[in-house]
């Protein structure tokens, strides 16, 4: 049977696939040849292993997931699966890198640093979150195409309430009273999927809800789990 790192640059599709999963059960043996891989594949392969580094076990994948995220030549696609393979492998310990995407130029990376944050992180990019949020909520009108089951792939406003609804300062905190003025305030701009999402999940919110300082946070614990599914799930 041909090695591991033979299989890892195998021009067959299937074979291919196959090691990634082979490597993830390998342990830290099986990480060091996905990183030593990651420079030699096509681009396209080359996310697929940055994904399925958020599995893997040892010392190596974190600091090569960080290196994408940082490095110049870097594609879209290699960048934002590399922020959620850390989001996955670092937890709140991914958070300062997760905050410096989120202030990168390209939305889409942004999109998925949020969505690490929600799922993982600490409190550091509060503030950077919220200026996110705002900018969303500029939007023209209403999304199209959302649908509730499929909210937390779809929905960048539910992502970063998730992100922030989870590290609020209590009932009349100033961060929960700008929170709760933002959303109320752009409610019209919401898809009908993210208002009965966020009646659901957070019904104190609401346009005809108490007063802004008066509402209770969100549970967050609650956002986090739902947002890290099927996000934060195996790649295989």
């Amino acid at each position: 049977m041909a090695s591991l790192k033979e299989r890892l640059r195998h021009r067959k599709t299937e074979v291919f696939e196959g090691a990634l999963l082979d490597a993830v059960m390998d342990g830290p043996t099986g990480e060091a040849q996905l990183v030593a891989a990651l420079d030699a594949l096509p681009q396209s392969r080359q996310v697929s292993v940055a994904a399925v580094l958020g599995d893997a076990q040892g010392s190596a994948g974190p600091p090569a997931l960080r290196h994408v995220l940082t490095a110049e030549g870097m594609s879209r696609d290699l960048r934002c699966a590399a922020a959620l393979a850390l989001a996955k492998r670092c937890g709140p310990g991914a958070s300062a890198d997760l905050a410096q995407a989120l202030a990168a130029r390209d939305a889409v990376l942004k999109n998925y640093a949020m969505v690490g944050l929600a799922g993982a992180g600490d409190d550091r990019a509060w503030d950077q979150a919220f200026v996110r949020l705002r900018q969303i909520l500029r939007r023209s009108g209403p999304p199209t195409g959302l649908r509730l089951q499929h909210l937390s792939v779809q929905s960048q406003v539910a992502s970063a309430i998730c992100c922030l609804g989870r590290h609020l300062d209590g009932a009349g905190g100033d961060r929960s009273v700008r929170l709760v003025g933002e959303v109320r305030e752009h409610w019209g701009r919401l898809g009908t999927p993210e208002q009965v999402w966020l009646t659901e999940m957070w019904p104190g919110c609401v346009p005809d809800g108490p007063p802004a300082g008066e509402v209770l946070p969100p549970e967050g614990r609650r956002l986090e789990s739902w947002i890290r599914d099927p996000l934060f799930g195996p790649v295989h």
